[in-house]
């Protein structure tokens, strides 16, 4: 407080303040209670002693009346006045209110005693900024904004002419000006405050990358070498063309086997062919075609150099083709050439052939660049020497011509090559030159063929007369278990018999029977053998059974329909009744104009009637049969005609029955019985005669013909 006793104003004041002391003793007489031991007020405290107010607030100040000893005085009232309305008012109170922005002095007044206080009435507070636009900002980097922050009071109201203050959080993401132009630096987020008198509005920045509009691809067209590579330049740029940098370019390519590119752009060439190379960023691409070609050709190398090959045989040959770096190249096209096609050949494929003795050149030609093979055609070296016929039998006097073949190691025949004939007993068997051998005397030679120092030969045989024939007597013989018999062997040349001939025999199964050397036969155990004498390579056979007492045919008796067949069993058994394994039978037919019989006992029926017929197995004298009885084949279907007639009420239609066997033959002299599923609507006689009854109209009725137990029908309509 400024002072507790009224102090010396300018006369408006004190005339001010006079009239508020006369109107505090006024009230003073009208309301203090007098209390003659209550001690006068000598001075008055304001608190606070200085106070500011903003324009339409209130702010409360307190008096405290002391007297003279500074002991507070409780009672008397205190009068409050505003020195200047205008600026501030006070109530009774004491609580001021601000009216206008200014200084003013609010006095308080009890007994003639004054404090006055200094008032700083302010201008409205800042309550709120108002931020537009609003909502949060979303730019682009390089995009700017203008924002506009407005002062409000408590009421919602603009103060005009207040400073506002803008700041950014993030200033690497986004700036603002000191007028609110918020402006996108980096992407990212970014708090920009508007500031007056210690209010603020925020508004949230998010900056954005400029997108990629389009991706440029440098160079957009190129060769690269298989192996080799080349390196591309993606740039990314905006809707207007400018650059964009520290874009992410992804890289693809079209054909991996074609052509692989790195993450850098470096496309390495792997097989030949065109492929697109595409970069791409945030969406948007952009292509390169490129051509990989294959390496060039550096040298082509022809495998085998230097070879030999004979005249009709074959070798391959191998280019290879590589690059500069000594590389293989795959898929080159070569073209093949021979210095002379007269000693030897040579196909697209590398394939040469030899003509002719002599020596040539291979060329092989790819790209430009050749590759050489000398090649030597020689001739096939005689491997083995073949003399035919192996083995000739002759008779003193007779002739017969060998043949020598040379062949190679692989066994082609080789023609042209000279043949030297010579015998190892000229006594026996003389060769000409031309390899003619001619029989000399009884006994046996060896001719030579001799071609370029290899050797074949052949057995010749002279004989006085060659055997043609060996006949065997008894051909067939029953023997019991140790029994025996006498072969007799009968060797000719043609018709001629020859007694001075070497006989040699042999038993098929000598567990059975045995032969000595001169053709007797033993029985050793219940079978059959076959006896086989030899002489000079010719055979003749005579067939031994030995302990066969019986055979047994099953079935017996039997039956075979007329065109089918009937399998009979033929049991060989032995003198205690048991069977005899391996025997070939012969089987015949007393009558084959009805039954005939197969090499392995099937009887086919031929015709009826005459009886039976009997089949027989037989075994040199020991035989068995089975009387079979030929009959007429069974009735396999019955087929009506028609199938399907229509008659009128009351009228008659002909039916006909046709039997046939199992193979699809017509049968005839058979019986066949005729019956109707309805006689109330039609009946049929015993030949198939169908007669329909008046009454029967719009119905029909099945007639049926049966013959030994296999039926057929005929569905009658009757209108």
């Amino acid at each position: 407080m400024r002072s507790k006793h009224l102090v010396a104003r300018p006369w408006s004041w004190r005339q001010h303040v006079a009239r508020a002391i006369t109107l505090v003793g006024a009230l003073s007489c009208s309301t203090d209670t007098l209390d003659p031991d209550r001690a006068p007020v000598a001075s008055v405290v304001v608190t606070p002693d200085r106070l500011s107010v903003g324009v339409g607030a209130t702010a409360p100040l307190s008096a405290a009346l002391r007297d003279a000893a500074g002991n507070e005085v409780l009672g008397p009232k205190v009068v409050w006045a505003s020195k200047d309305v205008d600026f501030a008012t006070v109530s009774a109170a004491g609580v001021v209110t601000g009216v206008s922005p200014g200084p003013v002095q609010i006095a308080a007044t009890a007994e003639g005693k004054t404090a006055i206080v200094d008032v700083t009435v302010n201008p409205k507070a800042v309550a709120t900024i108002r931020l537009t636009p609003t909502g949060n900002v979303g730019l682009l980097v390089g995009q700017t904004r203008q924002m506009t922050g407005e002062p409000l009071d408590g009421d919602g109201l603009v103060l005009p002419n207040r400073p506002v203050t803008w700041s950014s959080n993030a200033t690497a993401i986004a700036t603002v000006s000191n007028t609110g132009l918020i402006t996108g630096v980096a992407p990212g987020g970014a708090v920009v405050t508007a500031t007056s008198e210690g209010k603020s509005a925020v508004v949230a920045v998010t900056v954005s990358s400029v997108p990629v509009a389009s991706v440029s691809v440098t160079p957009a067209t190129s060769d690269v070498i298989v192996g080799q590579t080349a390196q591309l330049t993606a740039v990314a740029k905006d809707a207007s063309g400018a650059t964009l940098p520290g874009r992410v370019i992804s890289w693809s390519t079209s054909d991996p086997a074609r052509a692989t590119v790195s993450s850098t752009g470096l496309v390495t060439g792997v097989a030949a062919g065109p492929v697109m190379i595409t970069a791409t960023a945030e969406g948007r691409s952009g292509t390169s075609a490129l051509t990989i070609k294959p390496k060039p050709v550096a040298a082509v190398i022809l495998s085998p150099s230097p070879f030999s090959v004979e005249p009709g045989q074959t070798r391959q040959l191998t280019a290879q083709v590589t690059d500069d770096q000594g590389q293989v190249l795959t898929g080159r096209d070569v073209a093949y050439a021979t210095d002379n096609a007269a000693v030897a050949t040579v196909s697209a494929s590398g394939l040469v052939t030899g003509v002719a003795l002599g020596a040539t050149r291979i060329t092989a030609t790819s790209e430009g660049k050749t590759g050489t093979a000398d090649v030597a055609v020689v001739p096939v070296p005689v491997a083995t020497v073949e003399v035919t016929p192996a083995q000739t039998n002759l008779t003193i006097g007779q002739t017969a011509q060998l043949t020598a073949v040379a062949r190679s190691a692989s066994g082609a025949v080789l023609t042209g090559r000279p043949v030297t004939w010579t015998t190892g007993a000229s006594s026996i068997a003389t060769v000409s030159g031309s390899g003619l051998v001619t029989g000399i005397g009884n006994g046996n030679a060896v001719v030579f063929a001799t071609i370029e120092g290899r050797t074949g030969s052949a057995a010749v045989n002279v004989r006085q007369v060659a055997v043609t024939s060996v006949t065997v007597t008894p051909t067939s013989n029953n023997l019991s278990v140790g029994g025996n018999v006498q072969l007799t062997a009968t060797v000719r040349a043609g018709q001629t018999v020859l007694t001075d001939r070497i006989v040699g025999w042999t038993s098929s199964n000598t567990t059975i029977a045995t032969v000595s050397t001169t053709g007797r036969v033993t029985g050793v155990k219940a079978g059959v053998v076959t006896i086989t004498a030899t002489s000079e390579g010719v055979s003749g056979n005579a067939f031994v059974a030995v302990g066969i007492s019986s055979i047994v045919v099953t079935p017996n008796p039997t039956t075979v329909a007329v065109g089918e067949t009937r399998q009979l069993t033929a049991t060989a058994r032995d003198a205690s009744n048991a069977t005899v394994t391996g025997v070939p039978f012969e089987w015949t037919s007393s009558a084959t104009n009805r039954a005939t019989v197969s090499a392995s006992g099937l009887v086919t029926g031929v015709s009826t009637g005459g009886g039976t017929v009997t089949i027989s197995a037989r075994v040199g004298s020991v035989s068995g049969s089975s009387a079979v009885t030929v009959t007429a084949p069974p009735v396999a279907t019955v087929t009506v005609t028609p199938s399907a007639p229509t008659v009128n009420a009351g009228q008659t239609v002909q039916l006909t029955a046709t039997l046939r066997d199992a193979q699809g033959n017509v049968l005839t002299g058979r019986s066949v019985s005729w019956s109707s599923s309805n006689t109330l609507r039609a009946t049929v006689n015993g030949q198939g005669l169908v007669t329909t009854l008046p009454t029967a109209k719009n119905t029909t009725v099945t007639i049926t013909a049966t013959s030994e137990g296999k039926s057929g029908t005929s569905l009658v309509s009757i209108k």
